[in-house]
């Protein structure tokens, strides 16, 4: 009988194991792939997007990527750093030598120095891969460049078990083959040639774009997931061999072998043209979320209602053990006021990027302390000596969420975001923490200079000693230094004087670099306001910079319930020595601009400035990026301006790209910090800014209603 019994239960089980599979296959289906020891990803071209060798394929890395490629063969090295701001679109910056041509034909300007070419590509996914449809990306190599390795191209990527097989269609240099019929003639004859009007460099040429001659592209990569290796296979379709700066080509099939070392690094092997050897490495890094556990906050045990009550009546003790509890998790007590059913608490901290969770620690110890018949806790959160944001928190609801007994949606629906910045707590409260005045700060650190590309050699730089300091003088009246002390540098190599045909601005580069080894970057006295509701201002006077000494000012309008906020800045500025210390030159000017500055959809955040550059020209300056919830954040400029592409120089016009990664991804505690990282390609006088230290926009351009309801889920941790 028992026997029996066991046989049936088996038999219901099997059944039931079956018809879970039926009803939740999504749960129970499992990939192979991942018992595998090595993560293979798409990996990148010889050209740092993603790709085969020369030929690019369908596939992208995923939101908030990074990946570092350096690739080298003879005669073409890149070094290139690829982001990617969203799933379907991908951004590459490439430096290239060119080891057959020599930077110019003047042995006095350049030496033997070998040519160097900067350039952006662009690659989009027009539609992700299918069942039955492979993925489809149209891209851009070199746009806006020299025209060296100027491309467009269409092309499909289908997987098949573990082969991935790419098709398409390439134009420029990818179209040199010419083993296909334009399908854009269809549209109009224009198609049937391409001129590129390259110019100064960076200009852009859409006439010349999917235009004249076109080539079939091709290839196939193999996955081999147990030995973390795959293989690739192209028809080169780039005819190297065919160019004013010829290199030999035996075949025109390529063929290499990535191998995945990790989950972050990947390294390459190729042989090319038949005839050469490629070496690659490559790193890569998704920043899309903190991966590195954090501390939770520390243990706060609630004092039972007669310790409470006593709290309520012997004021100065709360306010004492309120500070001292606030200074464990390293937030700081600017002000506080204990009504009778309500208390407000003004808090600063450096530990913390988001504004949200200072402030749910705050609560969460303010109501460990308060008594019962509190209900409302006001916390009002400051940057500096501004209030930028007040939380009108439900005491009750707090103390729900905060037990699992709610959400911190639910929260968010019984509190309220507001502004009176114009009247920070400090001024009215109860009771302020005793501070004096003058305060000093300092900060010490190793840090780098350099210049890169220029003809006398690939890479010169310096490593200094900086040294930052603070002295405030009382509430929102600030001076500020820094300075460097030279430890090594290689600046006695430079040999390219400016030849700018307006005000040198920022193209004396060199002669601020190599006379400025020892420095005083800046010295100024800063003094900061908020006379109206959601109005900011800050003055300065002072060594505002490397290159400039002025005296001006900022303000900003940032109404907290809007996406939106407008500034204007204007200052008085005049070129200093270029050894950097007290010395002023005899060019001055004055330099302003009207800033429009607004949250975007898909987490994009936008920036217009409007106004007079620190040469004389006018224009406009616009600023996109995209900030994760991570905090990791890409973003490009560009600025356009009245000169015209003469004027400005090599690269027509002003642009650039930056980065930032927050410090705290890479620590087990939270820190406020940025790893930051900004190139432009040039330093050119056209559409230059004056560097402003403290700029209004930074302080306080990621504090309207908005940000803090996006960082809402932080306040219950």
């Amino acid at each position: 009988m028992i026997k029996q019994l066991l046989l049936r239960l088996q038999k219901i089980k099997g059944y039931l194991f079956v018809y879970a599979l039926a009803i939740f296959p999504n749960y129970s289906y499992c990939d192979l792939q991942d018992y595998y020891p090595f993560i293979i990803k798409p990996s990148a071209s010889n050209y740092g997007n993603t790709g085969i060798l020369e030929i690019p394929n369908a596939r992208m890395m995923k939101e908030a990527s990074l990946r570092f490629n350096f690739s080298s063969s003879y005669p073409y090295e890149f070094t290139s750093l690829t982001a990617s701001p969203f799933n379907w679109l991908e951004a590459t910056y490439r430096y290239a030598e060119i080891k057959n041509r020599n930077y110019s034909a003047v042995a006095a300007y350049s030496g033997n120095q070998t040519l160097k070419d900067k350039g952006f590509d662009i690659k989009l996914r027009l539609k992700e891969e299918t069942h039955s449809f492979p993925a489809l990306a149209l891209g851009f190599r070199d746009i806006a460049g020299t025209s060296l390795f100027s491309s467009e191209y269409i092309v499909f990527t289908k997987k098949l078990n573990n082969l991935d097989l790419t098709f398409g269609y390439g134009w420029g240099v990818l179209g040199k083959a010419g083993s296909a019929s334009n399908p854009f003639e269809i549209l109009s004859e224009a198609f049937a040639t391409r001129e590129l009007d390259v110019g100064e460099g960076g200009t852009f040429s859409p006439k010349a774009f999917f235009s004249g001659k076109t080539s079939y592209l091709g290839g196939l990569e193999y996955h081999l997931w147990k030995q973390g290796l795959k293989l690739k296979l192209e028809y080169d379709t780039s005819y190297p061999d065919r160019t004013d700066y010829p290199v030999e080509v035996d075949s025109r099939v390529n063929f290499g072998v990535d191998y995945f070392a990790s989950e972050n690094v990947n390294l390459g092997l190729a042989f090319e043209r038949g005839n050469q050897f490629r070496l690659s490495f490559r790193i890569f890094g998704n920043f899309l979320e903190d991966t590195i556990p954090k501390p939770r906050p520390k243990n706060v045990i609630s004092l039972d209602e007669s310790g409470k009550r006593e709290l309520s009546r012997k004021k100065d003790i709360f306010y004492r053990s309120l500070n001292r509890s606030l200074r464990d998790e390293s937030i700081y007590l600017q002000a506080a006021d204990y009504a009778e059913d309500t208390v407000s608490v003004a808090i600063s901290s450096a530990r913390f990027q988001s504004f949200t969770r200072p402030a749910g620690r705050t609560a969460r110890i303010v109501s460990a302390l308060a008594s019962d018949e509190v209900e409302t806790i006001n916390i009002h959160s400051m940057n500096g000596d501004f209030e930028i944001a007040k939380l009108t928190i439900h005491r009750k609801e707090f103390d729900q969420a905060d037990k699992l007994q709610g959400s911190y949606t639910e929260l968010l629906n019984k509190s309220n975001i507001s502004s009176n910045s114009s009247k920070p707590l400090y001024d009215s409260a109860e009771f302020t923490p005793n501070v004096n005045f003058p305060e000093f700060n300092w900060s010490m650190t190793p840090a780098i200079k350099h210049q890169i590309g220029g003809p006398e050699g690939f890479y010169l730089g310096q490593l200094f000693w900086k040294t930052d300091a603070s002295l405030k003088l009382r509430r929102n009246f600030v001076i500020y230094s820094s300075f460097g002390i030279n430890l090594y540098d290689t600046f006695k190599n430079f040999n390219n004087p400016s030849g700018s045909v307006i005000p040198r601005v920022r193209s004396d580069i060199q002669d601020y670099l190599r006379e400025g080894k020892n420095n005083l970057a800046r010295l100024q006295l800063q003094y900061f306001s908020s006379p109206k509701k959601d109005l900011f201002i800050r003055y300065d006077a002072g060594i505002l910079e490397e290159m400039f000494a002025g005296l001006g000012g900022e303000l900003l309008y940032r109404p907290i319930d809007r996406r939106y906020s407008f500034g204007l800045s204007l200052h008085k500025v005049r070129q200093r020595g270029y050894e950097q210390r007290f010395s002023l030159k005899d060019y001055s000017n004055i330099t302003g601009h009207l800033g429009i500055y607004a949250d975007l959809p898909y987490e994009v955040s936008g920036q217009l400035l409007i106004g007079e550059y620190l040469a004389g020209d006018k224009g406009f300056t616009l600023d996109l990026s995209r900030r994760f919830k991570s905090g990791f954040t890409l973003g490009i400029f560009a600025s356009k301006t009245n000169l015209s592409a003469e004027e400005f120089g090599e690269g027509s016009f002003d642009k650039g790209f930056y980065i930032a990664v927050p410090t705290k991804m890479f620590y087990t505690d939270y820190t406020s910090g940025n790893i930051s990282f900004g190139l432009h390609p040039l330093t050119k006088d056209g559409a230059a800014l004056l560097n402003q230290h403290n700029a209004l926009n930074s302080l306080l351009g990621d504090t309207n209603e908005f940000a803090l309801t996006r960082d809402w889920a932080d306040i219950l941790d």
